[in-house]
């Protein structure tokens, strides 16, 4: 558990308000207000390690600022006078096995991972991006390298955050007027679903195979693990028999004998708020006007969506911070969230830009993927399944000329 003095706590963190603002985030995307990222930490935060039999703060030399409240270790110390725990070492959860990667699979199989898709938005230039996406993906372009894609995985951020109606008020219409005047326009608040749905009836029809993880403001539990988006939901694509698969959040397949493992990110982006990294900005010979030595100032900084993806592994548990401050359901017998087996390919969704790192330890190897949002930056990535390098693909915006339009699309390998 750690605790952060300067930590703001606010009074709707629990409490979910139809009008205000709950730990999801506001509900309708008129009120949204994009807030920059920032950490909870600070250098005056202390861990304390807690058990059945009580709680011990800890103290050392070593890396605390990387744990956060919910995750499970070891330690090994020496409690003081004071009631303080000296830390000499801290021991983590061994090395989960991994099965076997299947390396008779072809060598141009290839599998995309997406997300941030925010059908029903109103940038018109993310609409004009899907539609470069499903053209690159049916071969109107680039034939050979999209009619390599084997499968198509969507980590959330499908639907939009919904506008809200002008008439819609918080708790209903009590009153005993003419309630034909006073109907409610639900159309804005269904139109990033039916956006998602034709987005997904294009791909499925065209014969591509989409495993889709539901996300923060698609139409689905709030509570961790999130449940599949339901077939009534999406008619269009679903008519497409074995072709859609919808999935929970978090996500887990086997594709091509590798093991994939993932979700649509607000699992790491949670995790980032309680967990950093020091850093010492100065040097000890600096000294001021006066002569005197200026002390090196430590300050905490965030750690990078890939870091922490690296944490997540170190902690075997995809959700550590719930149901603290991510929302989950109480389990009492087991923890779904335990990894117990290391993924060849672990991602996550809606991140700010894209990021890649092959782990490798003990023989067992694992390739991380920060995807980023196809809203905000227009990428794509491309996972092979043989050499497990990824390539960036972005659609950049489009540029009107006199004769036509052309779609500028970058293409950029990032292996080891």
């Amino acid at each position: 558990m750690k605790n952060t003095p300067g930590r703001p706590v606010l009074d709707t963190a629990y409490h979910s308000s139809y009008e205000g603002v709950s730990y999801l985030g506001t509900p309708f995307g008129d009120s949204e207000t994009e807030e920059p990222f920032h950490t909870f930490c600070n250098t005056s935060d202390s861990v304390v390690l807690e058990d059945e039999s009580g709680r011990v703060e800890l103290e050392g030399n070593l890396d605390m600022d990387g744990l956060a409240t919910g995750v499970v270790v070891a330690v090994e110390g020496v409690v003081g006078n004071t009631g303080v725990m000296n830390v000499t070492k801290i021991h983590f959860p061994s090395k989960a096995p991994q099965d076997p990667a299947d390396d008779s699979i072809d060598d141009d199989a290839n599998i995309m991972i997406l997300s941030g898709l925010d059908c029903g938005g109103a940038e018109g230039e993310t609409s004009l991006k899907r539609e470069l996406l499903v053209d690159y993906l049916t071969g109107h372009f680039a034939s050979e390298e999209g009619s390599n894609i084997a499968r198509v995985v969507i980590a959330g951020g499908g639907c939009t955050k919904p506008i809200k109606p002008e008439n819609m008020s918080p708790f209903g219409n009590w009153s005993n007027g003419n309630k034909a005047k006073k109907e409610v326009d639900k159309s804005n608040v269904t139109l990033p679903i039916r956006e998602l749905d034709l987005f997904l009836g294009e791909l499925v029809s065209s014969g591509i195979p989409v495993d889709y993880i539901p996300g923060l403001h698609d139409p689905t539990n709030a509570n961790w693990p999130q449940k599949p988006m339901h077939p009534c939901l999406l008619p269009n694509a679903g008519c497409f028999v074995n072709m859609l698969s919808s999935s929970t959040n978090p996500y887990e397949a086997k594709i091509g004998g590798r093991c994939f493992l993932g979700s649509d990110g607000l699992n790491v982006m949670d995790l980032r708020r309680f967990i950093a990294k020091k850093c010492t900005t100065g040097s000890e010979d600096e000294v001021d006007d006066e002569g005197n030595t200026i002390e090196p100032k430590v300050e905490m900084k965030e750690m990078s969506p890939l870091e922490t993806m690296e944490s997540v592994l170190k902690f075997h548990h995809i959700a550590p911070t719930g149901p603290d401050s991510l929302p989950t359901f109480p389990f009492i017998e087991t923890d779904p969230f335990v990894i117990e087996k290391t993924p060849h390919v672990f991602f996550a969704g809606n991140c700010d830009e894209f990021e890649t790192k092959m782990l490798e330890s003990a023989g067992v190897k694992t390739r991380l993927v920060g995807v980023p949002s196809f809203a905000r930056t227009g990428q794509a990535v491309i996972l092979n399944l043989k050499t497990m390098d990824c390539t960036v693909i972005e659609f950049a915006d489009v540029q009107r000329q006199d004769s036509n339009n052309d779609c500028i699309m970058d293409e950029k390998k990032m292996g080891e």
